[in-house]
């Protein structure tokens, strides 16, 4: 509910513990009078994220938020359609009656707020999650041609790549041959870069963090638009 350091709202955000990016990048993007509390869970056994999750989202209800965003690409999960229906509904059982949203919602809703048909994918990790991505998005009608990926083993030194390394990552000819590159991954931090790889791309970017916190804000029916988070931010309403 909201409360002295969030007047329009509490917003409790369930992070990876390992990914020092994303407290900082949802207070960048946070809007004046909303109060972000973070919660975090485990994902050094990459197979039980999901269960990991599940454990840490009721915990949020001890600051009593008015939405909770799960940031976490649940698309490299190799989740089907109703596989991912499926887990949501026991994550939405556990939010009860506060609004509820993951990352892959928000990646989705900004998809087809931007008018994306033909889009292109990279994750930081392996070839197999980048493949996973891929048909997720193919599932839900997106043509998707292409994929990169940064190749890094662990999880916990995808927080060591660097900008350089990030720039280079998207500087790929399949990138200029689609109309929007989709980012997941929540560790590779790159909200505060989207102005300038969306400039030198010339196409949109949606970014895990970035969509999630635009569409739960949306959500609850803030519609604050920012000129330096990438074009999804300009946007003030989500868009079937």
């Amino acid at each position: 509910m909201p409360d002295r350091f969030g007047p329009r709202g509490v917003c409790a955000v369930i992070i990876p513990q390992q990914n020092a990016n994303m407290q900082p990048e949802y207070e960048l993007m946070r809007p004046a009078g909303i109060n972000n509390q973070a919660y975090r869970f485990d994902i050094s056994v990459h197979d039980k994220v999901p269960e990991a999750v599940m454990k840490t989202l009721p915990e949020t209800h001890g600051c009593y938020p008015d939405m909770i965003i799960v940031g976490n690409s649940f698309e490299m999960r190799n989740m089907s359609p109703q596989d991912y229906a499926a887990y949501h509904q026991k994550l939405e059982a556990l939010a009860g009656d506060v609004q509820f949203t993951t990352a892959a919602d928000g990646c989705l809703a900004a998809l087809r707020t931007l008018g994306a048909k033909r889009i292109a994918v990279l994750s930081p990790m392996s070839e197999e999650y980048s493949k996973s991505v891929q048909t997720y998005y193919n599932n839900y009608g997106f043509e998707t041609p292409y994929a990169a990926w940064l190749d890094v083993k662990e999880s916990k030194d995808i927080i060591k790549v660097t900008v350089e390394q990030i720039l280079a990552a998207f500087d790929s000819d399949g990138f200029r041959d689609v109309d929007t590159i989709q980012h997941v991954g929540s560790a590779l931090g790159i909200v505060g870069m989207l102005n300038e790889l969306e400039d030198k791309l010339g196409r949109p970017i949606v970014s895990s963090n970035a969509a999630a916190y635009w569409y739960a804000l949306r959500k609850f029916g803030i519609k604050d638009t920012r000129d330096d988070i990438g074009k999804l931010w300009t946007i003030d309403t989500v868009k079937a």
